[in-house]
C-alpha cells in the first residue's frame, strides 16, 4: 500500500505533466505568417511635351526618371532630338519636361551648335557673380583653334527670383562618371570630368541660370546654375553655352558642350559645387 508521501509525488508528477502539454499545445506551429502587402508608393505628376507622342501630364512613382516619363507619353516622335536629355536623370513632382526637337538644340555633325556667335566673346553676365575660385589655375598650353560660341548678347543683369528650385539629388553633368584631370583640392575647387570636344553637358539639378558666358579669369565659357536650394553649380572651359541667362533648366537638362576654353590643359569639364557659399567637394553629392 503506497504511503501519502508517494501519492502527493504522483499527483506533482501528473500536474507537471499536464501543464507541460498544455504549454506545448498553446506554442506558435510554424505556420507561415501573411505579411500586409507594402504601401503603395508615393506618386508625383510631371508634364511632359514637345517632341512626344502623347504630350500631356502624367502621374509617375516617386524616383522615376527622364526615360519612364517619355514612355508614359508615348515615347519619343521620329523628329525628337533624344541626344538631348538625360534619359537617366530623376524627375521631380510638378516638373515640366520639354522634349527638344531636332535642330532646335543638337543639330547634325554638318550643322554648328550655334545659339550666338561674336568675333569678341562677351563677359560672363550674370546676377550672382561666381567670385568662388581663389586659386589661379595654370596657364594653358594653347588657346583652341574655333571661334568661341556664347549664349551672351545682353549686357543686362536679369534679377533671375523666380524658377525651378533644385531637389538636392544631383546627377552626373556629363556622359562619363570618372576624371580625366584634377580632383578636388585646396587649390582646384572642382573636379576635372572625362569628357570629348562637344560632348553633352547636363545639369547637375534643378535651377536658374545665373551667370554664363565667357569668364577672362580662367574658365574660359562657364555657367552657373542657383538651384535656390543653398546650392550652386558651376560648369567651365565650355565649348558651347546652350542657355540663356535666367532660364530655368531642370536636372538632367542638356545645358552646352564640352571644350577646352579658358585656361585649360585639355578638352574636359570643370565642375564645381558651392554649398550656402562654400565651395565643398563634388564628390560629396554626385550618385
Amino acid at each position: 500500500m503506497k504511503t501519502i508521501p508517494h501519492i502527493v509525488i504522483g499527483m506533482l508528477l501528473s500536474l507537471l505533466l499536464a501543464g507541460g502539454m498544455w504549454l506545448a499545445a498553446c506554442a506558435p506551429q510554424g505556420e507561415s505568417v501573411a505579411l500586409r502587402p507594402p504601401p503603395t508608393p508615393a506618386s508625383i505628376q510631371v508634364s511632359v511635351g514637345g517632341a512626344v507622342e502623347h504630350p500631356g501630364v502624367y502621374t509617375l512613382e516617386v524616383n522615376s526618371r527622364v526615360a519612364d516619363a517619355v514612355e508614359a507619353a508615348g515615347g519619343f516622335v521620329a523628329e525628337a532630338d533624344k541626344d538631348a536629355l538625360n534619359l537617366a536623370a530623376r524627375v521631380e513632382n510638378a516638373q515640366k519636361l520639354d522634349v527638344p526637337y531636332a535642330g532646335e538644340f543638337v543639330p547634325d555633325e554638318e550643322q554648328d551648335f550655334v545659339i550666338a556667335i561674336v568675333d569678341t566673346p562677351s563677359p560672363l553676365v550674370g546676377s550672382e557673380p561666381l567670385g568662388i575660385r581663389s586659386a589661379t589655375l595654370t596657364e594653358m598650353d594653347k588657346l583652341p583653334d574655333v571661334d568661341t560660341t556664347i549664349a551672351v548678347s545682353d549686357t543686362s543683369t536679369p534679377s533671375c527670383s523666380d524658377g525651378l528650385v533644385g531637389s538636392g539629388a544631383f546627377v552626373w553633368p556629363s556622359e562619363n562618371h570618372f576624371l580625366s584631370g584634377k580632383g578636388y583640392e585646396s587649390d582646384h575647387l572642382g573636379i576635372d570630368i572625362a569628357a570629348g570636344e562637344g560632348s553633352p553637358v547636363y545639369a547637375a539639378d534643378s535651377g536658374v541660370i545665373t551667370a554664363m558666358g565667357n569668364d577672362e579669369s580662367g574658365y574660359g565659357n562657364v555657367i552657373q546654375i542657383n538651384h535656390g536650394n543653398g546650392y550652386f553649380t558651376v560648369y567651365a572651359h565650355l565649348s558651347v553655352i546652350g542657355v540663356s541667362m535666367c532660364q530655368s533648366v531642370y536636372g538632367g537638362q542638356r545645358i552646352g558642350a564640352a571644350g577646352n576654353t579658358g585656361n585649360s590643359r585639355g578638352v574636359h569639364l570643370h565642375f564645381e559645387v558651392v554649398r550656402d557659399g562654400w565651395s565643398i567637394n563634388p564628390w560629396l553629392v554626385l550618385p
